[in-house]
This record gives C-alpha cells, structure tokens and sequence, in this order.
C-alpha cells in the first residue's frame, strides 16, 4: 500500500508533527524507537510532510531539522463548563496562529475568541467542537457547539415571532440576550473582519461573505447547534483596526458602535414584498441604539407606500437624531422615499 495510506503511517506522521510542534530535536531517533522502524522509514515520512507543506526542512541532510510548514490544522472536542476561549486559543490551537501577518492574527484571536465565548456563555450545549487549519493561501475557523441553536435562542428570549427574524437582528449588531455582560458587538465586527463567515443553526444560515451583504439561506439539512464558519485570505490587508473605525464614532463620540447596515433583504420572506408597516417595524427595531442608519437595499426592486412613510416619514421626525440613509436604490425606490418624505403630516 502507498505510503501515508495506513493507518500506521498516519500514526507516524501525527507523531512526528506533534514532535516538531513541542520543538523536540530527536526526532528521529524518538521516531524509531517508539514505532520499531528504520531510520530511513522515518526520513521518508518527514519527506513526505515536507512535500505536504506540513513541515519545513532545515539545514543539510547531516544536520537537519524541522518547523511547521505553512499547512497546519487541529482539532478537538471541550466540555463547555468552565472552558475559558483565550486558553484555548493559545494553549491548544496557538500554533496554529504562529507566525501569521500581524493583521490576520488579530482578526483569528478577534473571531476565534469572541465566537467561542458567544458558544461558551450563550449556548446552553455540553460540548464545542473547535477546529482551525491553514495553507499557504488561506486560513478558516470553524466552532460548533451542541446547544439550543442561535437562532431559536434569540427568538425564544427576544419574543420573536420567527427564527428568521433573529438573523435580522444580528445583522444590525448591539444584539445580545445578555447586556449586563456583553456588548452584542462580537458578530457584527467578527463577520465583517473576515472575508467569508457563516453561522448555521437549525435550518437557516446567517451569511456575510467580503464585498456582499447579509443574506437567510436555507440548509439542505437541520443542524443541531450552532455552526460558525469564518475564513479569511493569507494575502488579505485587512485591518481590525479599519473595520472599527468603520463603524464607530470619532473621539467626540467616544469611537462609540455608533454606525450600522441593515440588509432591508432580511426582512422579506420567500413571495413577499417590501409593503406593510409591519415590515418597516422591524426593519427598525433596535435602530434608536445607532446614530447613524445604512438601509441597504441590494436585491429590492420596489417598496410600498406604507413602507416607505412609516421609515421615511414617520420614524425620521420622531427620531431627528437618528439618520436613516438608503443605500443601493433603485429608480422606484428613490421615488417613493422621495414622495414619503414630501408628504405633510
């Protein structure tokens, strides 16, 4: 059999790499005891690492050693009580991380940390799964817990009518079940940092993916828990730093989360459109914790009357604090806000 097809040399290979990972310089020697093989087995098992990306070799043959490549992942299953996200970042998946560009491991410990704690402190599961593996080109992260699922427990303890109404809700930001202990920010800047991020839960997926806007889609098949996925490029220049200041204010304002987008999509369900005041509610529910509003209209052809007087209008002169900003409209859109805002009270 082909080497690296058994499971013997799947064992060896796994050793090896843990070995380089502890910075163990006998190797070799450790290698062959531990598994009752040659020398050269072993030499050709770190060969085929190194042509994997796994490891790097360096020095002559005589003298050689080895570091981590830049293919690298891990995995593994954490009860959930008591489980603290900053240990196992660096304690067990810190490797992982090592050795990145300083922009792109901010925004892993950003995400990695503030979506495990979300599951840690809001899931109400036993257990989290937590996996992280990288290459050359590109870097993803993926946390699943076994507990109620985001999506219900935001409906259940928001008193939403329906589970897709809390993917709205999360896309606004400033949304937590739990204010007295956390901002609600973690989601909002951690699926804006990276290039592609997905929450599943149940039989919906909550998708931001780099350049796009927050979309509902169905899964083919019922998830339980939750399910966050989030990947980002090698080669990405992004900054935590710059999308922050994206959405905060300036030191007048205490750079407070003062900015939102809210993907006016989210609101409508499969067959409907924007019409009813119902459906301009709550688009702007939770919308006075913000100064200013991006209503993004992206895939919306048309609205209503009803719809466009109670944003336009009504809201707007309750609320003259508040900007409400249209963004990606179309001819009729701009029509009616345009009719909204000129009618007399």
């Amino acid at each position: 059999m082909e080497l690296g097809k058994t499971k013997r040399s799947r064992q060896i290979r796994k050793y090896l790499l843990n070995a380089v990972k502890s910075g163990n310089q006998q190797i070799i020697h450790d290698g062959q005891e531990i598994f009752e093989v040659s020398r050269q087995t072993i030499h050709s098992h770190l060969t085929a690492l190194v042509d994997m990306g796994c490891l790097v070799a360096n020095g002559n043959t005589r003298a050689r050693s080895y570091s981590l490549g830049e293919k690298r992942s891990h995995t593994q299953q954490f009860p959930l009580k008591n489980l603290r996200e900053s240990d196992v970042y660096y304690q067990n998946f810190g490797f992982i991380f090592k050795g990145l560009p300083d922009n792109i491991e901010d925004i892993c410990h950003y995400g990695f940390t503030e979506m495990l704690n979300n599951a840690i402190d809001h899931s109400e599961g036993t257990t989290v799964y937590v996996s992280a593996e990288r290459d050359e080109n590109i870097m993803k992260i993926y946390i699943d817990d076994d507990g109620e699922g985001i999506f219900n427990h935001i409906a259940r303890l928001m008193d939403l009518g329906d589970p897709r109404e809390s993917i709205l809700e999360l896309s606004k930001g400033k949304l937590t079940t739990d204010p007295e202990n956390h901002t609600g920010q973690g989601i909002f800047f951690t699926s804006r940092t990276f290039d592609t991020f997905y929450i599943f839960s149940g039989d919906l997926i909550f998708s931001h993916d780099d350049g796009s806007d927050d979309y509902l889609l169905h899964n083919e098949r019922e998830e339980q828990g939750t399910t966050v996925s989030m990947g980002i490029s090698m080669d990405s220049t992004r900054t935590l730093v710059s999308v922050f200041d994206e959405f905060t204010g300036t030191e007048d304002e205490d750079f407070a989360f003062n900015t939102t987008v809210v993907p006016v999509i989210l609101v409508l369900y499969e067959g409907e459109k924007l019409v009813s005041r119902s459906q301009a509610k709550r688009i702007l529910n939770r919308v006075e914790k913000f100064k200013n509003v991006l209503l993004d209209f992206t895939d919306v052809d048309s609205i209503g009357q009803a719809f466009a007087d109670e944003v336009f209008r009504v809201f707007v002169r309750r609320n003259p604090h508040i900007d409400i900003i249209p963004v990606h409209t179309t001819e009729n859109i701009d029509r009616m806000i345009r009719a909204a805002k000129n009618n007399p009270d």
